[in-house]
């Protein structure tokens, strides 16, 4: 809001010289010699063939009689410096104390992240898409959206034909059908990952998991039954790990929610001429003319190479079973004909990209999609431990989500023994998740990253867990202070770089709904911290004797802690009462 008030004045100053022109103002990049800078003079003296030094001086010569909170002036060869008053200071705080950021003008959004599938354990990957989903649904609501989340279970598909015909093979399936024998999570963890390897070996297997995968899906007794077992033992866990993480949902939707629409579905893209055969395949052609798909480089001077064009899309097997991208079709039916949302956000690995691309066009061929709709993909990269490589546990095996939580929490305790604080389960929790999720988020969504345990787990440094520890250190001093009254007469540096870092922050929510990514919250979060950090250590608070300065600076803080208990609820971080 400051920084568009700075731009008003700009445009107001240059409208009264007949000058034509937008102005952008960011913040400045030489915080000792201005607070915000403008470097639009160069493109608007461009277009009108003049000197951008003479245009900025021009501009800024007028400009200083229409507001007392902002000095302006010019430096070579153009640019305009903006720092602010003493009474600037002021209005900064008070503007950021009753600042609004509702964009969304009534708008609906459908988030769709999470996705695991049952039947199988949780990896690293569904910790970035709970996160990465979590923080964005949380985002959305402070940007004034109305917001549904679904879970979309992954509950419909090959994973459960190929743990039941594995079951089958070693003769236990009847027993798990008749409930001779106890169902649990680790009975399909242990049958899953031998089912996996052995369909790549075995033809015969894998027909009888698609056998048995069409016939869970076909509602055929008793298999559908046992399906029904199956998701009922997944979801259980799964909840428990959500919970554990701080993430809730509104649905728990799966793929089997939207069968009985794939009918219609497939009705619509045969009635429009859209569906073909395929060597005995149902599919859709989704390509667009000439149209080249560049391969991923493996580094930034490999030559670009492109793969054909956009393969179709498959709505059936040729043996009539359906496909992940058909449930993900009718999904989308089902929920435009149920909830009518302008966008629809998906949060998955990078690695579904192009399935993405070639749903989203499927569906605005059909008109499953309103034209006017958005429907959006945010891929994400993998997560690898400090080495670059899949992180481990203990015995050497790929890490799950589980066991990574584990190990956060154990650690945590560590930590806090160390410290001498007394701690609970829930506190060591929380320093957990909020290593977890900082260190996540930090990093740009679509990117890979390594993973170091012990250094998310910092107490200092950029971590989830120092963010936690300045919000606890400010309540401490709060709780101790004496009553005051709101003071915005801020008069330091000090106060000032906690301002315009508090004021970054506030810009920082539109930048993560535009790049879709969270990682600049999670800067900004860190430069609040540090600046209140410098403050804390340069500035007497609670011994301070001016009264009035006292008062100045418990105010500045109970600010502070509002915007980092705001941003961390937003990343899904939990700040604790003490630590």
């Amino acid at each position: 809001m400051i920084r568009k008030e700075i731009e008003n004045l700009l445009y107001e100053s240059a409208k009264k010289q007949n000058i034509q022109g937008e102005f952008c103002v960011s913040f400045s990049s030489l915080p000792n010699i201005c607070d915000f800078q403008c470097n639009s003079c160069f493109a608007i003296a461009k277009k009108l063939g003049t000197n951008p030094l003479d245009l900025a001086n021009l501009i800024v010569s007028k400009i200083n009689n229409l507001n007392n909170h902002f000095n302006f002036s010019v430096a070579k060869p153009g640019f305009i410096n903006i720092s602010l008053s003493k009474s600037g200071i002021e209005h900064m705080a008070k503007t950021l104390n009753n600042i609004s950021l509702d964009i969304a003008h009534g708008k609906k959004v459908f988030l769709d992240y999470g996705g695991p599938n049952i039947g199988k354990a949780m990896h690293i990957g569904h910790m970035r898409s709970f996160n990465i989903g979590e923080a964005f649904k949380r985002l959305y609501k402070k940007l004034g959206y109305e917001v549904i989340c679904d879970i979309f279970l992954g509950d419909w598909g090959m994973p459960m034909g190929l743990i039941m015909a594995m079951l089958e093979k070693e003769g236990t399936l009847i027993d798990y059908i008749s409930c001779k024998k106890t169902l649990t999570l680790e009975v399909m963890n242990i049958a899953y990952p031998k089912a996996s390897l052995l369909k790549g070996q075995d033809e015969k297997f894998k027909q009888r998991a698609e056998e048995l995968t069409l016939a869970f899906q076909k509602k055929q007794q008793p298999y559908y039954d046992f399906w029904k077992k199956l998701r009922e033992v997944s979801v259980c866990e799964i909840k428990r790990v959500c919970k554990l993480l701080n993430v809730d949902f509104d649905l728990w939707n799966g793929e089997s929610d939207a069968n009985q629409y794939i009918p219609t579905v497939l009705k619509i893209f045969e009635e429009k001429g859209l569906s073909r055969i395929s060597e005995g395949a149902l599919v859709v052609d989704v390509a667009e003319k000439g149209e080249q798909i560049p391969i991923l480089k493996k580094s930034p001077d490999e030559i670009q190479r492109y793969e054909n064009p956009m393969p179709p899309l498959m709505l059936q097997k040729s043996n009539g079973g359906d496909m992940y991208a058909t449930s993900d079709l009718a999904t989308i039916y089902y929920r435009n004909k149920n909830f009518k949302p302008d966008i629809l956000h998906y949060f998955t690995d990078v690695r579904q990209n192009q399935r993405f691309v070639q749903i989203f066009r499927a569906c605005k061929k059909a008109g499953i999609s309103p034209q006017e709709q958005l429907l959006w993909h945010t891929g994400f990269g993998t997560v690898n431990g400090k080495d670059g490589k899949a992180l481990k546990t203990r015995d050497g095996n790929n890490m799950r989500l589980n066991d990574l939580l584990n190990v956060l929490y154990e650690k945590a305790e560590q930590k806090l023994v160390e410290n001498g604080v007394i701690y609970d389960q829930d506190l060591k929790r929380k320093i957990g998740n909020a290593a977890l999720k900082f260190a996540d988020l930090a990093n740009s969504a679509e990117k890979d990253y390594n993973f170091d345990i012990d250094r998310v787990l910092s107490f200092e440094g950029k971590t989830g867990p120092y963010i936690q520890y300045t919000a606890c250190r400010i309540k401490s001093i709060l709780s101790k202070a004496p009553k005051f009254e709101e003071n915005y007469s801020f008069t330091n540096d000090y106060q000032k770089n906690v301002l315009l870092a508090l004021n970054r922050m506030s810009a920082s929510y539109k930048i993560c709904f535009e790049s879709k990514s969270l990682n600049d919250l999670c800067a900004s979060l860190y430069d609040v911290a540090s600046a209140f950090s410098s403050l804390y250590n340069a500035c007497h608070i609670l011994s301070e004797q001016d009264k009035n300065l006292q008062s100045a600076h418990l105010t500045l803080i109970k600010l502070v802690l509002k915007f980092i208990e705001d941003g961390c609820y937003i990343l899904g971080i939990e700040v604790p009462e003490k630590m």
